[in-house]
């Protein structure tokens, strides 16, 4: 399959990119900085520039999309251009899918929509179905991104998934930031004490553009299990307390984030289980 993947140089979008490549697919990698990997086209791109978008597409010949591409968080640049380029460019790439006939199409959302940095979840386990609370410019352009995804899903038939990652990072970053929110839960209570390896946000690209049938909406993406040494219904109680409903199992050291949509919709499981008690065993 012909796949193009927005973001292709950024810390999701280099593993996807080898993700496709190494299942065979076809993949032209677009972003502002060109993607320098082996087996892969690259075009320069800006997303807020529809003509650009539009050509890349046709150039390619896409039969799937893999929209990546957005500033990672807010703060980077000022918050009117995160949230402006991100919602601007969530809808060029899916207003250029539908004129040019694109239906399947894979756009990154994030777990921010759900507002973890600002107030503890209403409930967990913590599924689709939770309210989408945005506590900064990022996870509006998000919540707007979704929106302008299930228009198009709507409107013109796209079938367009979008992925609400938690806590990405690249198997280089993974150590540290283990070691720190072992160090100091507290501080990973808005992540629900979980990480996810760029590699497994890339399968998940991978697995539903490659399903046969998938409903579009919104689907959690994170790691399968918290990485400090204690449950997860014993940090639920000491950080959330009764500001937090649960409603259902939260068993050992599995996710509070539950990821039962995405793996009975294509069968998303994680490869990679990072954990301090992995780190000390391998140390």
């Amino acid at each position: 399959m012909r796949v193009l993947i927005t973001g292709g140089s950024g810390r999701i979008g280099r593993y996807t990119v080898r993700e496709f490549l190494d299942a065979g697919h076809q993949v032209t990698s677009v972003d502002v900085v060109p993607t320098d990997l082996e087996g892969a086209a690259a075009l320069r791109v800006d997303l807020t520039d529809a003509g650009q978008v539009y050509q890349a597409l046709a150039m390619a010949h896409a039969e799937a999309v893999v929209h990546l591409g957005a500033w990672a968080n807010a703060g980077i640049v000022p918050h009117s251009i995160t949230y402006g380029d991100n919602a601007r460019g969530a809808y060029n790439v899916l207003q250029a899918c539908a004129d040019l006939g694109i239906r399947r199409v894979v756009s990154a959302s994030s777990a921010q929509v759900y507002g973890m940095a600002a107030a503890p979840p209403l409930y967990l386990p913590l599924d689709e179905e939770h309210p989408t609370r945005p506590a900064n410019p990022y996870a509006l352009s998000k919540v707007t991104g979704e929106q302008v995804a299930a228009y198009f899903a709507a409107t013109a038939g796209l079938s367009v998934v979008s992925f609400r990652l938690m806590g990405i990072r690249a198997p280089e970053e993974m150590e540290p930031h283990v070691r720190a929110m072992a160090a100091h839960p507290a501080g990973g209570a808005r992540l629900l004490w979980t990480l996810t390896d760029a590699r497994d946000a890339a399968l998940a690209c991978r697995l539903a553009v490659e399903a046969a049938d998938i409903a579009p909406g919104p689907y959690n993406i994170t790691g399968a299990n918290v990485v400090v040494n204690e449950d997860a219904a014993a940090l639920v109680q000491r950080y959330f307390a009764s500001r937090t409903a649960v409603r259902g199992p939260l068993p050992g050291r599995i996710s509070p984030m539950s990821c039962a949509k995405a793996e009975a919709a294509f069968g998303y499981r994680p490869r990679h289980h990072p954990s301090i008690a992995e780190i000390e065993v391998i140390r």
